[in-house]
């Protein structure tokens, strides 16, 4: 076979000059059936209106709206990193098509990116997504007629909390404190940081396997850790008092944190049972330990979240009310109440699994008149529903499973998000799933146009 060689013996075209070059961005490109066929007016109001809550719009720097818009939805739809979407808006043709820079060398900068998402908030973000399935709605691609909802876990991005690993966090974070109130606190925080230290150390190498002996001696050693760690709260606490420089506050409330977990430490070295809404990081405060009593993953640390899969495959979500594990056996109120903000009305159907198998529930959707496919515990799964719905309630639950698993694709990272803020993980979550519906949305909309 012959080979062509130009391009190999010669150097590029755009060597030391500042040529540009036509790129052709095909009709059936995602972003540009996105950059023409979303109502971008309602996003840009959307988002201003919450981003007036954080900033005043009418001082700084003018901010390009259509241009960071379209970051936040191509990043929402590939999982990237903000300095990968800085460097896609710069040099994808797609992306700058959605970006509407077609005719502009403008671009972006990833801390732009980041400021614009955390002026959102997970709201803002929630309101965009129900813009985009609105338009769904409204092309025929989805309805309001059914809600087929399951919980899950949005694992958190932590380490396995562990009491021992908890108590020298809490240690380091106490020396940080007590070097910024006081300077002379520092030798005597140094001391017991080391012993905190030695302690952990000792326990993390000495006190391995779970025979009686190391367990006996793993207790013991963690008993001392959690007296030195209260005597430097306790020593912290005294220094606090006494300041009354910027931020007495701050630290007050984070001494109470501290106490907070220390206590609930105590009480499990003394029960060997955690206490219930137990706090398993120092950053994210309101991940907690959910039962799940699945084979793969018993026990997840995060939140959960009510996932709610609409007709033909788009999905709305939102964090549970309550943190930490709970029974879905009264949960319907609050999926219907979630349903009917985004949707501007109440479903048909419901389908739900066992878990939501409890009075209360059926009472809800009685009162509501809505269809009851809640699957119940026994020999008849879904009672009083005819041939044709019991089929669709059967293949409505194993898709719901099924956009559940796609938010929690890498793709999307709607599980263990990029975020140091429990505020930045439901806005990462809320992300995943405007990403994963923007998704079906381009999708739709090219099986349309390519139908006529």
């Amino acid at each position: 076979m012959s080979t062509r060689m130009e391009g190999i013996e010669q150097r590029s075209l755009f060597y030391g000059t500042t040529l540009s070059m036509d790129v052709i961005v095909a009709e059936n490109n995602r972003y540009r059936i996105l950059a023409e066929t979303l109502p971008w007016k309602e996003l840009g109001e959307v988002a201003n209106a919450y981003r007036a809550k954080r900033v005043n719009l009418h001082n700084g720097r003018p901010l390009n709206l259509r241009l960071h818009l379209g970051a936040l939805i191509a990043q929402s739809m590939n999982g990237w990193t903000d300095r990968e979407t800085e460097d896609m808006v710069a040099h994808h043709a797609g992306v700058r098509c959605l970006c509407a820079l077609e005719y502009s060398r403008e671009t972006i900068d990833h801390t732009s990116i980041e400021v614009f998402r955390n002026q959102l908030t997970d709201k803002g973000v929630e309101a965009i997504n129900q813009i985009v399935v609105k338009a769904a709605e409204k092309a025929g691609f989805t309805g309001a007629g059914l809600c087929s909802s399951d919980t899950t876990a949005q694992e958190s991005p932590i380490a396995y909390p562990t009491e021992v690993g908890h108590m020298r966090n809490i240690a380091n974070q106490l020396v940080g404190i007590g070097k910024k109130i006081k300077k002379n606190l520092s030798k005597t925080l140094d001391g017991m940081a080391q012993e905190v230290q030695r302690i952990f150390t000792t326990i993390r190498l000495f006190t391995r396997g779970k025979g009686e002996e190391a367990l006996a001696k793993k207790k013991k050693l963690s008993e001392g850790l959690q007296s030195v760690v209260a005597r430097m709260r306790r020593f912290i606490q005294d220094g606090v008092r006494d300041f009354s420089g910027k931020g007495c506050e701050r630290y007050q409330e984070a001494l109470d944190f501290y106490g907070l977990m220390l206590s609930q430490i105590r009480q499990w070295m003394k029960t060997g049972f955690h206490p219930a809404g137990k706090i398993v990081s120092l950053w994210e405060r309101q991940a907690r330990a959910i039962t799940r009593n699945k084979a793969a993953k018993a026990v997840e640390f995060g939140r959960r979240w009510i996932i709610t899969r609409l007709e033909k495959g788009y999905v709305i979500g939102t964090p549970c009310q309550k943190l930490g594990s709970d029974a879905d056996t009264g949960i319907i109120s609050e999926v219907l109440e979630h349903f009917a903000r985004m949707m501007g009305r109440l479903p048909k159907m419901v389908v739900y699994d066992r878990g939501g198998d409890g009075p209360k529930n059926h009472e809800v959707l009685a009162e509501e008149k809505i269809l009851d496919a809640i699957f119940r515990k026994g020999e008849e799964s879904l009672v009083g529903l005819g041939r044709n719905q019991v089929l669709k309630a059967r293949r409505e639950r194993a898709l719901s499973e099924a956009a559940i698993a796609t938010i929690k694709h890498s793709r999307y990272g709607f599980n263990r998000p990029r975020a140091k803020s429990s505020e930045g993980c439901v806005t990462k979550g809320q992300a995943a799933i405007l990403g994963a519906n923007l998704t079906h949305f381009a999708r739709d909309w090219a099986m349309a146009l390519a139908s006529g």
